[in-house]
């Protein structure tokens, strides 16, 4: 192979880069690696081409601008009418994706590169949402469904239905986002993974929540204030005014009691609560103290009393603990420490059965079912089966595993618990608790299945039983918690008439005289 001939009118290029060395052979590239002479070319030869050699055209390199091809003759075109200089003419060249892309097509929004497969340049589809990609589960270019259609992925895990859900009734709260009613078969709204709000927490019960404060209307105690200091002061004591006042309507709501009972101290520089005790005895004592605590603050001390003294007081430990909801679990346990200083668990575990504080213990913890979540066939039917198997299915109940059940489900779950005992083993859920359990244990899930199913009822039972057995401090306390929930209290007098044919009324006057019989019809809310 012959080497190139020197450029024309110049001397050969002295040996540096690229020259062979003395006496070695010629270099058949050496033409390739001279460096392009000072001079002009001669006519129909570009800079630094060689004789013979095709044009040199320089690659692309993204968006640097190219030069235009030469077209036969060697003569340069101009770029045609409404093209741009610095691109090829008459040649497709492919983007090179070692230099980079080149920019996005005209028309797609800034910063949004076309989707991974489509031909270069076509648009996104018509209809999508600025910076977002089509839908997944849609082919690319295809518009996304109308509004008002399901069209929204299914939750991981499952199927796609391809149902329509109907709307949701009314409008959501505000601050809360729109829901649909799942199918049948589809997990409850709230269940985590699926759509829907979640279920909202039973509120906290008047008195027991500091925000409560805050709604409540201001009253006018200046008056009350007076007849309460004249009522104690002097010579004896003006029962009949204290027991008016402090029963007023006015008055029924707990924070309004309060404001009375500040208002008092701030007026004559007195404490309320030490007058009344250096003013009244017994009953009436207990039932006016039990008033000006309120309701948080007289469960805190009925629990302190139960917890503190030589034995235990179970049925005062029961009344305050079992059937609550969770917001007023969480304010008995807080006020409790505030007040002791003692934690309230440590407290019953010194004191009860093993059985009785695996149950306390399940209860504050604050896990039963908020009295909104469903009820739902599935969960019902698993529970009864584990009811069976605890209790019926073993030699020995299994203590805990019942407690769970009971101690984690709400009022309604607990009804269809024994509905649904009695329809799948014959047999009702109250006689196998009385058989399986005794003691403590036993009158727990008895009172937490008598409130399940029936609370009013329940609640005309435990007075009545108080009552005639004239446990009389009990039946107080058992109504001072019924007279701040006003339409409980009304249930429990109409439960009591349908259950044992007479008015609570009536046999409270039959059983009590004087002024406690005075006390209790003004908190049974009789004239």
């Amino acid at each position: 192979m012959s080497s190139q001939p020197p450029y024309y009118g110049q001397p050969p290029p002295p040996q540096g880069y690229g020259a062979p060395p003395p006496g070695g052979p010629p270099n058949p590239n050496a033409a390739y690696q001279q460096y392009p002479p000072p001079g002009p070319p001669p006519p129909g030869q570009a800079p630094g081409q060689a004789p013979g050699q095709p044009p040199y055209q320089q690659p692309y390199y993204g968006y640097q601008p190219a030069p235009v091809s030469p077209q036969p003759g060697g003569q340069y075109q101009p770029p045609p009418p409404g093209g741009q200089p610095g691109q090829y003419q008459n040649q497709q060249y492919p983007p090179n994706p070692q230099y980079g892309q080149p920019p996005p097509p005209q028309g797609a929004p800034y910063g949004q590169q076309p989707p991974q497969g489509a031909p270069y340049g076509q648009h996104p589809p018509q209809g999508a949402p600025y910076g977002q990609p089509p839908p997944s589960n849609a082919p690319y270019g295809q518009q996304p469904p109308p509004p008002g259609q399901y069209g929204a992925q299914p939750p991981y895990g499952q199927q796609q239905t391809g149902y329509a859900p109907p709307p949701p009734q009314g409008y959501p709260p505000q601050g809360q986002q729109q829901w649909q009613q799942p199918p049948p078969g589809h997990p409850p709204h709230g269940t985590p993974g699926y759509g829907g709000p979640p279920v909202q927490p039973t509120p906290a019960s008047q008195g027991y929540d500091m925000a409560q404060k805050a709604w409540a209307q201001p009253v006018n105690t200046a008056t009350d204030a007076e007849d309460l200091r004249r009522a104690m002061k002097g010579m004896g004591c003006d029962e009949k005014a204290l027991i008016r006042v402090l029963t007023s309507p006015q008055y029924a709501n707990p924070w309004a009691l309060q404001q009375l009972v500040r208002d008092y101290n701030s007026r004559f520089i007195r404490n309320l609560t030490e007058d009344i005790t250096s003013e009244t005895r017994s009953d009436l004592e207990t039932a006016l103290l039990a008033l000006l605590r309120g309701p948080l603050g007289h469960d805190v001390f009925l629990l302190d009393k139960a917890l503190n003294r030589m034995g235990t007081d179970e049925d005062t430990l029961m009344d305050v603990l079992l059937n609550r909801s969770n917001a007023d679990m969480r304010a008995i346990v807080a006020e409790y420490k505030r007040t002791t200083h003692r934690e309230l668990l440590t407290d019953i575990k010194e004191d009860v059965d093993d059985a009785l504080f695996r149950l306390c213990s399940m209860l504050l913890a604050g896990t039963r079912a908020e009295d909104a979540a469903p009820v739902l066939a599935h969960e019902i039917d698993a529970k009864v089966t584990e009811l069976q198997r605890a209790t019926e299915g073993m030699i020995g109940a299994n203590a805990v595993s019942v407690a769970q059940i009971f101690a984690s489900s709400n009022s309604a779950q607990i009804a269809a618990l024994a509905d649904a005992y009695m329809r799948k083993y014959h047999r009702r859920l109250e006689d196998v608790i009385e058989k399986e359990f005794r003691g403590d244990m036993e009158d727990a899930l008895l009172r937490m299945l008598l409130a399940g199913q029936n609370r009013a009822m329940a609640d005309a039972l435990r007075l009545r039983a108080a009552l005639m057995k004239r446990k009389d401090k009990l039946f107080i306390n058992r109504m001072i918690s019924l007279y701040w929930d006003f339409p409980r209290l009304a249930a429990a007098k109409e439960a009591y008439r349908k259950k044992y044919g007479s008015a609570l009324a009536k046999d409270v006057r039959d059983v009590f005289k004087g002024d406690h019989e005075a006390v209790l019809l003004a908190l049974l809310r009789e004239k």
